[in-house]
């Protein structure tokens, strides 16, 4: 990416390995999504800063090798593979997750899924039930099972991995991407201040494009500017150290303003890196 492409697209990220230690250094952090790409990079992240690691997703064979690597690394992480399309299995798989782990410090929502078509080409398939089960019912599901146990021990901290998409005008092709993040945003931005007097903190990262297999698979970014997973790991850092309630490019926030999205002034501070 280029300086002048960084400047504007790029939101706030910690850097420091000392500060992310600080910050996440004995704490049990789950993160969903953590076979390929952001995810994958997150749980190394965090586990190099001293976390445990819980990395939730589909592919077992990636899971078992990256919890592999990071106890290879002197880490230490548990993979709990998990078809987070099926969201009736969500509770039970939180209830596994819990009697192994008493106490979860963390939770990096970062499974997501990408469609990009028309909704005339969407008649006759499942793409807005499916878009919508991982975008929203499933982490909704997780959280409401989850957050019982983090009021409980006093608190903690929901990062959601959105994206810039969710507060943009809507895009031709990209309404059930779009909705349903956008849907699950609105969502957990509203039971934010209902969770914060139990001690558990929200903060939601609006993503910028990042260079991943699901950004890939149409190949009309090949040629844009995008945050590599690591940076956007470090993005996820950035809001695990300085808990904001939000996190987004400086220049999205103008943006969404005048589109009527949330204030220019409600973001973190916007080039500031830790």
């Amino acid at each position: 990416m280029s300086p002048l492409a960084r400047f504007f697209l790029s939101p706030p990220s910690c850097r420091d390995p000392l500060r992310l230690r600080a910050a996440v250094g004995g704490k049990t952090v789950l993160i969903t999504g953590a076979s390929y790409g952001i995810g994958e990079a997150t749980a190394l992240l965090f586990a190099g800063a001293g976390a445990e690691v819980l990395l939730v997703a589909r592919t077992a064979e990636k899971l078992a090798a990256l919890t592999g690597q990071i106890r290879e690394q002197g880490g230490r992480a548990e993979a709990y593979p998990a078809d987070l399309y099926q969201v009736d299995r969500v509770p039970a798989l939180v209830e596994r997750i819990q009697a192994a782990h008493p106490r979860i410090d963390v939770v990096a929502v970062n499974a997501g899924k990408s469609i990009r078509r028309r909704v005339t080409e969407s008649f006759g398939r499942d793409d807005l039930e499916r878009s919508l089960a991982l975008n929203f019912r499933s982490p909704a599901a997780m959280l409401m099972a989850l957050l019982p146990r983090m009021l409980q021990q006093g608190g903690g901290q929901v990062i959601n991995v959105s994206t810039v998409s969710a507060k943009q005008p809507g895009a031709p092709r990209w309404g059930t991407y779009q909705g349903s993040k956008a849907g699950f945003d609105v969502w957990l931005r509203s039971v934010a201040a209902e969770l914060r007097p139990g001690g558990v903190r929200v903060s939601s990262v609006y993503m910028p494009l990042v260079r991943t297999r699901m950004s890939a698979a149409s190949g009309l970014y090949d040629r844009l500017p995008a945050l590599s997973p690591l940076e956007a790991a470090q993005v996820i850092a950035y809001a695990a150290v300085r808990q904001p309630d939000r996190v987004a490019p400086w220049c999205f926030c103008p943006a969404s303003a005048a589109t009527g999205g949330w204030p220019a002034w409600s973001t973190s501070p916007p080039t500031r890196s830790t």
